[in-house]
This record gives structure tokens, C-alpha cells and sequence, in this order.
């Protein structure tokens, strides 16, 4: 049960990561500025490894 929980916590936490770069996307386009996906990459790792 506790395998399944942690797997449904970072299925999770992989969708929030997902919805949050894509209101990021969609804030850079309101403000008609350009991100490159290098930069999203880089964003994406830094998040990864400051959660552990």
C-alpha cells in the first residue's frame, strides 16, 4: 500500500510540475516574451533537485 501511494505522490507532483511549466509558457505569452525550451529544461532540473 505505501509503494502505491508514493507512486500516486510522484505521479502527482510530476503533473503539477507539468501544469506549472505550462502556465509559466502561457504567462511568458501574455507578457510577449519568448522561452526557449533549454530554458524550460534547465528550470525543470533545478526543480527536480531542490526537492531531492
Amino acid at each position: 500500500m505505501l509503494a502505491a501511494t508514493s507512486s500516486i505522490k510522484e505521479e502527482n507532483e510530476a503533473q503539477l510540475e507539468l501544469y506549472r511549466l505550462i502556465g509559466e509558457g502561457y504567462k511568458a505569452m501574455q507578457e510577449k516574451r519568448e522561452i526557449t525550451l533549454e530554458e524550460l529544461e534547465k528550470k525543470m532540473e533545478q526543480r527536480r533537485m531542490e526537492r531531492g
